[in-house]
């Protein structure tokens, strides 16, 4: 069966397209409905790389992970990467395609429509609602023949579509009266209702604006959205902060260099919200005079930037801080920049020939015309952490003798106080971080980018489904029954013998159709005969059609490999415990005397196995329900490892709310819903 759709457009660029698309992803995702988000067309150079290894635009990367789905290069079939004003770099279903690239553009929807329009069909059949957004305005007349993002997509998907317009930018008003009168007969009759975005201040300054609209259009105000500042990957340029704008007071002072052509901005997004970082996007060499950190950032065209670095005489600048002292971090095209030469033998970038870089990594780098596109994992070599991130870029780069490896398997190297790195997403990484602000003398705090980004999303859900008329949009899309099926993360929390466990087995039995089984994953380890009889007693009382499975280190593995649609883990707690003592097991340390010396590196090594567990819950696509204990009202343990486990235990807790569609905590036998709502459950009389 077809799926529905639903189409987000703008009546200009930065309306809140992207935004709005990942709230109603997500809000639709938390009320069961198989959702997934779909742009045509997008242009940005921020871009991330699918698990199968192909590239597509952030924002719809990160709109997948709203609406809990994987990442599919369908979702977002054409991006373009701008490489100046007249020319951008084309990447079909994940690939650069040098042949579109070298085409003008009028000559391109013939050969991308296709592909567009097989793209959303294939969504459409997999997918019970596909939301699709627009780009730029539907009512740009100069470019409309060449449409293939908003009014021919919204049309072949049958689609109804909300118009948005920004109000803080003022003229919204005329912006959407505007728009429909620029509209076709048969485009107007998918307009299902305008959006007020971005508003601020009394919504009664209104006053009968929006019945004035409606009577010269026929179609109603459904939502006036105020503005919310969040912290979500921007898409485009503009959105960065002007160069030199003033940055706040904190210990270690950030520059970023804003090249002409800069790549994957989004990612510096979690550095520049922590707390002991001040990040500033410079332009100017005098900008660098007081920075203790200089970024050169992702580059898509090295020729363009490395003319820049020249002309600007940030190049010298980079190079006399570097010769101070000062710690320098290239990234991807930044690294390369940072080598002696870039070789562009096959005319990549233009004329073939050769790029001088700044010299301060003995680092040689060849441009290959095929481009490497994929997520990766390698070993910090200071540390010993791994580290996550992605790779996207033409370079194939040979490391002189003065290059010392930073990362494993030749992605990152150093030389004094000047490191380069080929993954994107380093400064999303908390161990990464850690390494590069204790480089400069500074303690930092956990980051947490994960659930960081999952509390946005859900607090930008809660935001838009407070202020939109979704009732009207269920009625147009659904009849007024939208789909609902169980949530795909629960979360159950209480103290000893609150009833969590029994309260947790009633949701389950509550999700579970008429003769389906689920599946137990057990962490706990029957350490002594009491618990081995407790263990026994739990096994004992669920039902026989229960598949129980003990795995106390590798629950995302089990869960990955299950063919259960509803799986229940108890406990977090037990996975937490053993994924500390795991670490202790063969030294000869106590676990209190090794506890006492890990402290944080322990936690980190914890969460990033919770972080491990939710991520194979968002690709599992089931129904898990997670039972945890409540640490955050005892004392505080007199042992170096209670406290340990306390504090692990609390953050992985967090973390497990943050991304559930529902959380519930069990007082006295009581279940208090926290989160999300939840089905109406009979508890059966037994053991907590």
């Amino acid at each position: 069966m077809r799926g529905r759709a639903l189409m987000v457009q703008g009546c200009s660029s930065g309306a809140g397209k992207s935004y709005l698309t990942a709230a109603l992803c997500r809000l639709y995702a938390r009320r069961g409905v198989r959702v997934a988000p779909f742009k045509a067309q997008n242009m940005s150079n921020n871009a991330g790389v699918t698990p199968d290894g192909l590239e597509m635009s952030r924002a719809q990367l990160v709109q997948a992970r709203a609406a809990r789905v994987v990442p599919d290069v369908r979702m977002n079939p054409v991006l373009l990467k701008p490489e100046g004003d007249r020319r951008s770099q084309v990447v079909l279903l994940g690939r650069a395609d040098p042949a579109l690239s070298r085409l003008p553009w009028e000559a391109r929807k013939a050969r991308l429509w296709p592909h567009v329009a097989a793209s959303l069909r294939g969504l459409l059949e997999a997918f019970e609602l596909v939301i699709l957004e627009g780009a730029g305005s539907p009512a740009e007349v100069n470019l409309k023949a060449g449409d293939i993002v908003n009014m021919r997509a919204a049309l072949e998907a049958d689609a109804k579509v909300l118009l948005v317009a920004d109000i803080d930018r003022g003229g919204a008003f005329a912006h959407l009266l505007g728009t429909w009168a620029c509209l076709e007969a048969a485009e107007r009759e998918t307009l299902l209702g305008f959006v007020l975005n971005k508003f601020r201040g009394d919504p009664a300054l209104l006053g009968d604006a929006t019945a004035w609209l409606a009577a010269r259009t026929g179609r109603p105000t459904l939502g006036v959205v105020p503005y919310l500042p969040l912290a979500l990957p921007e898409e485009d340029a503009q959105d960065l902060p002007p160069a030199g704008a003033a940055a706040r007071e904190a210990p270690v002072r950030v520059a970023a260099l804003r090249f002409p052509t800069v790549s994957n901005f989004d990612e510096f997004g979690p550095l520049a919200r922590h707390p002991a970082v001040a990040l500033s996007w410079v332009e100017a060499p005098s900008a660098l005079a007081a920075a203790d950190l200089i970024v050169l950032p992702g580059s898509k065209h090295l020729t363009t930037d490395a003319a820049w670095l020249q002309r600007t005489g940030l190049g010298a600048a980079v190079q006399e801080r570097a010769e101070s002292g000062a710690l320098v971090l290239g990234i991807c095209g930044g690294m390369q920049l940072l080598g002696r030469v870039i070789h562009d033998p096959h005319g990549l970038e233009g004329a073939a020939g050769t790029v001088t870089g700044l010299g301060l990594l003995d680092l040689e780098t060849t441009l290959a015309p095929i481009k490497v596109t994929r997520n990766v994992q390698s070993t910090l070599l200071a540390t010993g952490e791994t580290v996550t991130g992605y790779e996207i870029h033409h370079g194939r780069t040979r490391a002189g003798g003065r290059a010392q490896p930073l990362l494993a398997d030749g992605l990152g190297f150093r030389q004094g106080r000047v490191l380069g790195v080929y993954p994107h997403g380093l400064l999303e990484d908390a161990a990464f971080v850690r390494y590069l602000l204790g480089a400069l003398g500074v303690s930092a705090a956990q980051l947490d980018p994960e659930a960081g980004l999952e509390a946005a999303l859900d607090r930008l859900a809660d935001h838009v489904e407070a202020h939109l008329d979704v009732s009207a949009i269920d009625d147009a899309l659904f009849r007024g029954r939208a789909p609902r099926r169980p949530p795909r993360l629960v979360l159950v929390t209480g103290g000893a013998r609150s009833g969590k466990s029994r309260y947790a087995e009633a949701l389950v039995r509550r999700f579970l159709e008429p003769g389906e089984g689920a599946l137990y994953l057990a962490t706990l380890r029957a350490s002594d005969p009491e618990m081995a009889r407790r263990v026994a007693r739990h096994r004992a009382r669920r039902p026989v059609s229960w598949r129980t499975l003990e795995t106390p280190l590798a629950p995302a593995e089990a869960l990955a490999a299950a063919p259960e649609r509803v799986v229940l883990l108890d406990c977090l707690s037990g996975y937490v415990a053993n994924l500390l003592l795991s670490r202790y097991a063969a030294g000869e340390q106590s676990e209190a005397e090794a506890a006492a010396q890990a402290g944080d590196e322990a936690i980190a090594a914890a969460l990033a196995g919770v972080d491990a567990l939710l991520g194979a819950v968002r690709r599992a696509g089931k129904t898990v329900v997670v039972v945890t204990n409540e640490v955050g009202s005892g004392v505080v343990p007199a042992y170096a490892l209670g406290r340990l486990f306390r504090d692990a235990l609390g953050l992985a807790n967090a973390r497990v709310a943050a991304a559930a569609d529902a959380v519930a905590l069990c007082v006295v036998g009581l279940p208090q819903l926290l989160k999300g709502t939840l089905p109406e459950v009979t508890l059966d009389e037994g053991d907590a």
